[in-house]
């Protein structure tokens, strides 16, 4: 799925499944990823995402993050 340049500012995304998902340029600030299934997705080139997004987002090894966010430590997915 697609949602490149996708303005998903504030959105509740709580347990979505956005596996695989080219995020590029979509706006994310404020947005809600817990328990987002971001398996493989490509968030590396998106806009506004921050690190608490990520820690509590669900992820894996595909998963394409921004350089300047570490995976979190200790998610089994992650």
């Amino acid at each position: 799925m697609n949602l490149s340049r996708a303005n998903l500012r504030g959105a509740c995304l709580i347990a979505a499944d956005a596996r695989g998902v080219d995020f590029t340029r979509t706006d994310l600030i404020g947005a809600d990823l817990r328990d987002t299934d971001i398996r493989g997705a490509d968030l590396s080139k998106s806009i506004f995402l921050t690190q608490s997004q990520i820690n509590v987002a669900k992820g894996d090894i595909n998963t394409k993050l921004p350089s300047s966010l570490t995976r979190p430590i200790g998610y089994d997915l992650f």
